[in-house]
């Protein structure tokens, strides 16, 4: 089915597989880097075949990840270690996310109570991993322990602790397949290698083939975190600290979220994903849908915004009935992976049983910081938008921008809340004062409006102006009218009103557009009939508030 597009370190992580430990009781470590009294010791094997090193964990490094073959009694893979004292810690246990309790009896370390209930909603059949990060607290002095806990995290902080200084790559840029073998343990992905269908055993060739491995390396490298040089695999040496920061570890991972769109989701032969050849906008999409809903928002609901986009960019009128019934259905499948990329990253929680995504108090926070949104609380400033020299109908729009934005942002508010194409020049004049795009190979005479926020250069009563396409002459009246607290459940910005459509690109400023009303509101003629092809059926009169809004609020 071929669719056509409308134009337009020392910590780590080998094999996780101990072969010998040195038991949990509190030992002295010696000479060690730091000379610090351990509360546990581990041995594990390094990169270099049959050699090991002595991991000492300490209340200094709380949240270090170790992991061994045995503990005490205990034949399962240690996974983590937090919340020690002379008196207890809590340890991690395989791919079990449950917190189990320790206390000392007789100098070792032994269970001291029963592990709690497992939250976790298994969600195998999209990513095969969990998270336990639900709804939980508001994020005000939750939102570090939220992403420590989010699945993902977890995994990511892992793989770059494998990564060191740098991995060696195949020739064809791939993760080995030994390697691969140990990160797929490590890591708790869930891959199967030569899977069996039948009778048949089918060889797992590359690590291309391990799908929740590869989405967790193609995350990493589009948030920075590693990059690939040659044959090798290297850490961005300058987000380098973000694995020991989890919360902006979480900010990194989505802000790239909207790049995954190639590695997310399954392609082969038979299987497109329209939704990941469109992702870098349907992400945003879904992401201001989800901040649009305080309580729960139905997967359907989010299924049928990626399909309405798609729908709009390309021609599926062709398509057979079953071949619109499998697009549906490859868009519901790819949605859900999109909500569950989200689930893993603490930014969701997801219910498949009831079909429903909701934020996160991280995810509602994350989003609005990575977007650069007010929080509750911040200013945001309420703006008229009035172009000027058009007459029945005026041409206007009531947006609410945060005072934070920079006015780089506030001209893609502008663009957006219009109507424009943003496919010419503009700037800002405020206080006899020009404000524009930087330009680095001219003489700057005006100010580079990504320097300046809007906050800083105007107030409740000003009137500031705004040009566009300096060939038109499009001119614009900004009416700053309010200042207002952003609410804890609104999105920012915002369209809250409007009327009349957005001329069309290249009509001719303010004289060329009302000839072409008048040219459309008159007799036939050859003339008119030509400036109905161009223009299409444009309505001088037709202002979508919904349209602008969830325009806006993708900004």
């Amino acid at each position: 089915m071929c669719f056509r597009r409308k134009v337009q370190s020392p910590w780590q992580h080998t094999r996780q597989k101990a072969l010998e430990h040195s038991g949990l009781g509190r030992r002295e470590l010696g000479q060690q880097p730091g000379g610090h009294d351990h509360d546990l010791l581990l041995a594990v094997p390094t990169s270099r075949r049959n050699e090991h090193e002595v991991l000492g964990v300490t209340s200094a490094q709380p949240q270090r990840r170790v992991t061994t073959e045995h503990v005490g009694h205990l034949r399962r893979p240690l996974r983590e270690v937090r919340e020690r004292s002379s008196a207890g810690l809590q340890l991690r246990l395989g791919r079990d996310l449950r917190w189990y309790p320790y206390a000392r009896s007789d100098g070792d370390w032994e269970p001291s109570g029963p592990p709690p209930a497992d939250p976790a909603q298994d969600i195998a059949s999209l990513l095969d991993d969990r998270s336990t990060v639900g709804l939980g607290p508001k994020v005000n002095g939750m939102s570090h322990a939220a992403a420590e806990k989010a699945a993902l995290i977890g995994q990511v902080r892992s793989f770059l602790a494998w990564v060191g200084d740098g991995r060696k790559l195949t020739q064809t840029g791939r993760i080995g397949l030994a390697d691969a073998r140990h990160l797929v343990e490590s890591l708790g992905t869930g891959d199967t290698f030569d899977p069996k269908i039948g009778d048949r055993v089918f060889k797992t060739k590359s690590s291309e083939e391990l799908a929740h491995l590869n989405r967790i390396v193609e995350w990493a490298k589009a948030a920075r975190l590693v990059r690939v040089t040659g044959t090798r695999l290297v850490p961005v040496k300058k987000n380098a600290a973000l694995a020991d920061k989890p919360l902006d570890l979480v900010l990194a991972l989505l802000a790239a979220y909207p790049r995954l769109g190639k590695s997310l989701f399954p392609r082969n032969t038979w299987r497109q994903s329209i939704v990941g050849d469109e992702f870098t906008d349907i992400s945003q999409a879904l992401l201001t849908a989800l901040l649009r809903h305080p309580q729960a928002c139905p997967l359907a609901k989010l299924s049928e915004i990626a399909y309405d986009m798609i729908a709009a960019r390309y021609q599926l009128a062709r398509l057979t009935d079953m071949q619109h019934d499998s697009l549906r259905r490859t868009i519901t499948v790819d949605t859900r992976i999109a909500m569950a990329a989200l689930h893993v990253l603490g930014v969701v929680a997801l219910d498949l049983d009831q079909g429903t995504a909701t934020l996160t108090d991280l995810g509602r926070y994350a989003i609005r910081r990575v977007r650069g949104m007010a929080q509750p609380g911040e200013s945001v400033l309420q703006v008229r938008i009035t172009l000027g020299e058009v007459t029945d109908p005026p041409v206007w729009r009531r947006v609410l921008v945060p005072a934070g934005y920079t006015l780089d942002r506030v001209h893609a508010v502008i663009q957006a809340a219009m109507g424009w194409q943003n496919s010419h020049l503009h700037e800002f004049m405020i206080d006899d004062r020009r404000y524009g795009p930087s330009h680095p190979d001219e003489e700057q005479q005006a100010g580079d409006e990504t320097q300046f926020r809007l906050g800083d250069v105007v107030k409740a009563g000003d009137l500031i102006g705004y040009a566009y396409d300096f060939g038109d002459g499009w001119e614009h009246e900004l009416a700053i009218e309010a200042a207002v607290e952003a609410e804890t459940d609104a999105v920012y910005p915002a369209c809250t009103g409007g009327e009349g459509a957005c001329p069309p690109e290249d009509s001719g400023g303010a004289p060329g557009f009302a000839d072409l009303k008048a040219l459309l509101a008159g007799p036939p003629s050859p003339e008119r009939d030509e400036i109905r092809e161009w223009a299409g059926d444009y309505d001088p009169a037709r202002f979508d508030l919904t349209a602008a809004s969830a325009a806006v609020a993708a900004i």
